[in-house]
């Protein structure tokens, strides 16, 4: 990204949730749109190392200089193109302007995503950013260092296994029918996958979930939705996301597969004395 004058940016162009962002991170880390400050200072930093390193002769010190100056640098570039992903996403949705962004929460989020430079990781970055001007800390620091901590890898993979969950009475999870796991092992995920996630601490260790004798259940996958009476009391073999998971979530890209919703709604038909869709 080259170099950007702040006079040159029109904010009057920008929406009122992008303005929003603007001015709170431009609080937060001072340099929004203004990469040649930052530049300048690892620039100040790296030339005081090459004179100190001269003055001693130390080769060693001139490499940590121009580390120094390029790190930083690269890691300015990495905030800033998440950042215009962020801005690019609030120009498409209103707020309430009363909402106010947690400065505190954007300077540790800054220090966390600064050494992104994934782009599909770049997009589930912004994104949450983004939804801090909608709802302030619905991405607590607890997920975000989870998420820190995760290969490019590891989001593909969760993204790739969300893509197989439900939500139940509004709660979101995955029943662990025959059916439904060979059609997961079709699209490439196995258990040890499955058991991957777990360890990086997105989905909880497996659990029951406990149906009711004639209670009504809503059944929740991608835009289809039904509702199901059971015959009798049951119980399923369960796989529920963790605090992280659940608050990362609700930022994948949701991409339901048509079979695996037959699967589901068959399998309930068979579980159930009154299966019914719901438009």
């Amino acid at each position: 990204m080259g170099d950007i004058d702040v006079s040159l940016i029109d904010l009057k162009a920008l929406s009122d949730p992008a303005c929003k962002l603007v001015d709170a991170v431009s609080k937060t880390i001072g340099v929004l749109y203004e990469p040649t400050h930052i530049r300048r200072k690892a620039r100040a930093e790296s030339d005081a190392l090459v004179i100190m390193a001269r003055g001693e002769e130390d080769a060693l010190a001139i490499r940590a200089a121009k580390r120094v100056s390029t790190q930083e640098t690269r890691r300015q570039e990495n905030i800033e193109c998440i950042i215009d992903r962020s801005i690019e996403y609030l120009d498409q949705i209103n707020i309430d302007n009363k909402v106010s962004i947690d400065q505190d929460w954007l300077s540790f989020y800054f220090d966390k995503c600064q050494d992104v430079s994934v782009e599909n990781v770049q997009v589930l970055w912004a994104k949450i950013l983004a939804n801090e001007v909608v709802e302030p800390e619905a991405c607590s620091r607890a997920t975000i260092l989870i998420l820190q901590s995760l290969s490019n890898n590891d989001i593909l993979l969760f993204n790739n296994y969300c893509q197989f969950l439900f939500k139940v009475n509004g709660e979101i999870l995955r029943f662990k029918y025959s059916a439904l796991n060979k059609e997961m092992e079709a699209k490439g995920i196995y258990e040890t996958d499955i058991r991957h996630l777990q360890d990086i601490g997105l989905i909880q260790p497996q659990q029951q979930f406990h149906f009711t004798k004639n209670e009504r259940y809503v059944i929740e996958y991608g835009e289809n939705k039904f509702s199901m009476i059971l015959k009798g009391h049951r119980e399923n073999k369960t796989e529920f996301l963790t605090k992280a998971g659940r608050e990362l979530y609700q930022f994948i890209e949701d991409s339901p597969s048509e079979k695996y919703y037959e699967i589901l709604f068959s399998r309930s038909q068979i579980m159930s004395k009154k299966v019914k869709e719901i438009k």
